[in-house]
């Protein structure tokens, strides 16, 4: 599917929006299945992720942030894999739980 330009989906935005999401679908899902076969699972995985912070996001720039937000911590994350810095508890403190050992209780 070619894509069309930016004034074209400007214009379609404007005049008809579920018309206009209807071919983002198409779009994405074109651009997913044009990935090799072991990429597609994660690319929508990470797409699944998207819609769902445009859903609960309230508006579309809240929207943006969030999703650029999620693009920055992707791209930190890319970078200290890359100098060798790397540890998933780098970027989160949710990543840092209190690991807690489970007991029997006395009978």
């Amino acid at each position: 599917m070619d894509m069309p330009t930016f004034e074209e989906l400007r214009m379609l935005a404007e005049r008809d929006p579920v018309g206009f999401e209807t071919l983002r679908g198409e779009l994405i899902e074109d651009c997913i299945s044009q990935s090799s076969p072991s990429n597609q699972r994660r690319l929508r995985g990470i797409q699944f992720v998207i819609d769902a912070r445009r859903r609960v996001a309230g508006s579309p720039m809240k929207a943006l942030l969030d999703i650029q937000g999620m693009m920055y911590d992707s791209f930190l994350e890319l970078r200290l894999a890359l100098k060798g810095q790397w540890r998933p508890a780098d970027l989160s403190a949710e990543g840092r739980a209190q690991v807690l050992p489970l007991r029997r209780p006395p009978r």
